[in-house]
């Protein structure tokens, strides 16, 4: 099975924020995949190229290589619709877009229809299209690639951390936790600590009693989300974006529906014990108190919970250790895809 695959390779388009997320988990997923060749296309060829040549090229490269599938990992208008819509007359084409619990309106709508297969990790997003009447949507979940998050043997002198970006509502819950005497080790993008590598991130989950993950949105009213009302991303750069105001007011208001992210899976891959705020249907995925520990969104529940498992060792552990081996079991990418590639009647 012959893939061609677009994504960033540095995050944001940032040579100091390398690999991204997506080239971590959804290419050298795809690379490693047995009976895949997978040809990499990536996104940051524009920043030289321009987007008219990038689409020409990627285009051309389709025609030459008659590849069974092309799976684009969406980010902003790096691909052109005419574009996108000559590549389905060559093959079958499939986006997987992130974050559509706010970008459905502004974003996934407008392109969804030029894929012949779109891939939302949303529950309400499959419902949310149809209303458009856009019904070529796959509902699939983030996961993790075991090969980049796994277990490390170390010693646990960490009692409680939070690895992930900055932003309001996160610094907000920490400040909070301090007053109630929790030390939460925290690193991440905006943090005065600043960011880890990612063996560091790796060590970290080992090294922690306890991993925080939190569901809380930023809030709507920060001038950076306000701001995105009248501007939106392109590639590298951000641009007036006026004549589609009115979709960005509806998406700038689903700014605050909790979603899953891909954190939890990465945690639990590394046999990390997690307590997390709750979002959409995670129940789904990891069973409270057994495989990880979900708080109810208040500081009162998630302070009682950190002191209820710092001083529970064995319990702390089963917890940990039935996490992981589900994660393992049923929540990899290399699942995600092959489940994904079964519904689409591809098979590798």
């Amino acid at each position: 099975m012959k893939i061609i695959y677009s994504g960033i390779q540095a995050e944001n388009y940032n040579d100091k924020r390398r690999n991204s997320f997506e080239y971590n988990n959804f290419y050298l997923t795809l690379k490693r995949m047995l009976g895949v060749e997978v040809i990499e296309y990536p996104y940051d060829s524009i920043l030289t190229l321009g987007v008219k040549q990038f689409n020409k090229n990627l285009l051309a490269l389709v025609e030459a290589e008659k590849p069974d599938l092309f799976f684009a990992f969406m980010f902003t208008d790096e691909l052109d619709l005419q574009t996108l819509d000559q590549i389905k007359k060559h093959t079958v084409s499939l986006a997987w877009f992130a974050d559509d619990h706010w970008r459905l309106d502004n974003y996934s709508r407008h392109y969804a229809p030029h894929f012949t297969w779109a891939v939302t990790t949303w529950s309400k997003a499959p419902a949310w299209y149809a209303s458009y009447g856009i019904r070529n949507i796959i509902r699939s979940q983030w996961a993790c690639n075991p090969e980049a998050w796994y277990p490390i043997d170390i010693k646990k002198d960490i009692d409680v951390s939070f690895v992930g970006q900055r932003n309001s509502a996160r610094q907000k819950i920490i400040k909070i936790l301090d007053k109630h005497g929790v030390d939460v080790w925290v690193r991440g993008w905006g943090w005065p600590n600043g960011r880890l590598t990612q063996k560091e991130v790796i060590e970290n989950f080992s090294r922690s009693r306890i991993n925080l993950n939190f569901s809380t949105p930023p809030s709507r009213w920060r001038a950076r989300l306000l701001a995105r009302v009248f501007l939106r991303r392109s590639i590298d750069r951000i641009v007036l974006d006026l004549p589609h105001i009115f979709d960005n007011i509806r998406s700038w208001y689903s700014m605050g529906i909790p979603q899953i992210k891909a954190r939890p899976f990465e945690i639990l891959a590394c046999r990390g014990f997690l307590i997390s705020g709750f979002a959409d249907d995670m129940g789904q995925y990891y069973k409270d108190g057994k495989e990880i520990v979900y708080y109810d969104g208040t500081i009162d529940d998630l302070v009682e919970k950190i002191r209820y498992y710092e001083s529970h060792d064995a319990e702390r552990e089963a917890i940990a250790q039935a996490g992981y081996e589900r994660t393992l079991k049923e929540h990899t990418y290399e699942q995600r895809f092959r489940d994904v590639f079964e519904k689409i009647g591809l098979t590798p």
